[in-house]
């Protein structure tokens, strides 16, 4: 788990790669006018930073302390992904920005369901993560392999499974959530996607 030094560090060095995508996720759910929005795995805070000269209540869950710490100034709750504790229907958007790829099948799954549960019916739920095919720019898919290996072997596993089940193809059922829209960005490497959520519960 991440120390204070380095959670300290992140948005600094990771700013220059991820400042138009945290742009280009604030400005979509904007878009979509939510009263409520929750950051799953927000790790610093700095997706809701993007938001916070809105009207949006904005919350975010993690597990790391160090990465929380970063995030104090905003209301960020150390909590599991997988067994949050809000009501059900709590929330007009949830937002998962970079973190299922890291994840097991099984807790995705398990993260997926929470989101569901805390969603309101008709809510949104928007997931930013890669997305590696024929389309991803050479330079790009050897980059995010270098970035990927050198984050550890259980993370790299879970990183190649992430994209050997399709990413979110097989994860999301559309009896769970329809897709809106999805966008291609960062060099046709990753995929910004908007679900919304379906009146059927889908468990």
């Amino acid at each position: 788990m991440a120390s204070y030094a380095v959670a300290k560090a992140y948005d600094l060095l990771l700013h220059p790669f991820l400042h138009n995508i945290r742009k280009k996720t604030a400005k979509i759910i904007i878009q979509l006018n939510p009263n409520s929005v929750i950051d799953i795995c927000c790790g610093t805070g700095n997706q809701l930073q993007y938001l916070k000269n809105t009207d949006i209540k904005l919350t975010g869950v993690d597990l790391s302390p160090a990465m929380l710490e970063v995030a104090k100034h905003m209301d960020c709750y150390e909590q599991d992904a997988r067994n949050m504790a809000f009501p059900n229907d709590s929330f007009d958007l949830a937002m998962i920005q970079l973190a299922l790829h890291e994840k097991s099948f099984d807790d995705q799954k398990e993260i997926i369901a929470e989101a569901y549960r805390i969603i309101k019916n008709n809510g949104h739920l928007l997931i930013v993560d890669y997305e590696i095919n024929e389309k991803t720019k050479s330079s790009s898919r050897y980059v995010i392999n270098a970035i990927e290996f050198l984050a550890g072997k259980e993370h790299f596993k879970n990183f190649k499974e992430y994209h050997k089940n399709e990413c979110t193809n097989k994860l999301i059922s559309n009896n769970q959530f329809l897709l809106e829209k999805k966008v291609l960005i960062a060099g046709k490497s990753m995929a910004l996607q908007i679900y919304r959520k379906q009146t059927t519960a889908p468990f």
